[in-house]
């Protein structure tokens, strides 16, 4: 029998996505999709004509540009804008379990919704990555910083999750790479101009720190958590090391809710054991 909450916290999160529709569309789009009209309106072939900062630049790697890119040329702007809210707060149901509808209330991530970035959807690879560590390609094929996660598993000594989320990650990057050798270049050109840029630090709009340092902190708290034998601070130090730290990017954190009901379900001994790649419980006991 299905819990009696459940109901009420699908309902209430539906209602709040047809609400964003609706008075987006009434609106005509406003704010709605700030950030994922870059991915609907993206040119696989030149995805990098904009500049960092301006309205619908595209900064993520090639892979990602040829798998989303030409959606413009198939579905009107709002009906992307809606498939990729209903998407988000997808995400946000599965991540956050019974509190994800009281979760709207958290600003992060009621913005995050409205603008349409993807950190809802880095935060499930990064919860998926303990099971399926694949997921991973997504956060290093977009983000690439938040990756500094997978220091987690090199402390653990988990060798093959590790392998699998670096070698998927590195067949897709070679198959982009045949197809379009040229935009790699553009893209780690793009990369390196970014690296301490204070456009970048600009953009963010937490006072965190630049990204070196960040990093540096991103590393520990991954590492530490990796001694420890938990999984939440991943999720810490990829919110962390996000490239720019906007006031969307706490939403991240909702991750911690599946990852610490993990640790408790499936504790890890502590200090570097030999373990086994860890398994995600919550997927099966709180999807649907």
């Amino acid at each position: 029998m299905a819990a009696p909450w459940r109901p009420i916290n699908h309902g209430l999160l539906m209602g709040f996505a047809i609400l964003l529709i609706a008075l987006a569309v009434v609106g005509s789009v406003g704010y709605w999709g700030w950030d994922a009209r870059a991915y609907w309106a993206v040119d696989p072939q030149h995805p990098y004509a904009m500049n960092l900062g301006e309205l619908g630049a595209y900064l993520y790697s090639p892979a990602f540009a040829q798998v989303v890119g030409g959606i413009g040329r198939l579905v009107p702007l709002e009906v992307f804008l809606a498939v990729w809210t209903m998407g988000a707060v997808a995400a946000l149901g599965w991540l956050g379990g019974p509190w994800a509808a009281a979760l709207l209330l958290f600003p992060p991530v009621a913005l995050e919704i409205l603008y349409g970035n993807i950190q809802l959807l880095l935060a499930a690879a990064v919860v998926l990555g303990f099971r399926w560590p694949a997921t991973w390609a997504f956060v290093l094929l977009t983000k690439v910083t938040p990756g500094v996660g997978l220091v987690w598993f090199v402390v653990r000594r988990e060798w093959r999750a590790l392998g699998i989320a670096v070698g998927v990650t590195a067949a897709i990057a070679a198959l982009s790479f045949a197809l379009a050798p040229a935009l790699w270049g553009e893209w780690f050109g793009l990369l390196v101009g970014q690296a301490g840029h204070p456009t970048l630090d600009r953009l963010g709009v937490l006072p965190l720190g630049p990204l070196w340092l960040r990093l540096a902190v991103a590393t520990a708290i991954a590492t530490l958590g990796g001694l420890l034998g938990y999984r939440w601070p991943v999720i810490v130090a990829a919110a962390l090391a996000m490239p720019a730290v906007w006031v969307t990017t706490p939403a991240m954190l909702v991750a911690i809710v599946p990852l610490v009901i993990m640790d408790r379900r499936d504790p890890l001994s502590a200090m570097l054991p030999m373990v086994r790649p860890t398994r995600l419980r919550w997927s099966s006991r709180h999807s649907g």
